[in-house]
């Protein structure tokens, strides 16, 4: 069986060191990530043109008929 106080006095420890030891840390001076002026990318309309995407997800899917997948309807 596990000591409860055992883990909490564990966990507390840990979390102690862990607060004095972000209290040591220098701040961040500088600013991390990317700065983009368009946030948002414009879909292609060719996206899978030229690329045999619909023939490896047919060969991929278990069952298909007529080029389309077949899947059971999930049933509540």
């Amino acid at each position: 069986m596990v000591d409860k106080e055992k883990i909490k006095e564990q966990a507390k420890k840990l979390m102690d060191e862990f607060v004095s030891a972000l209290e040591k840390a220098e701040e961040v001076k500088e600013d991390f990530g990317v700065k983009r002026k368009d946030v948002m990318r414009t879909p292609s309309k060719d996206k899978y043109k030229g690329t045999d995407f619909k023939e490896r997800m047919l060969k991929n899917a278990p069952k298909v008929e007529d080029e389309q997948i077949v899947a059971e309807k999930k049933k509540w």
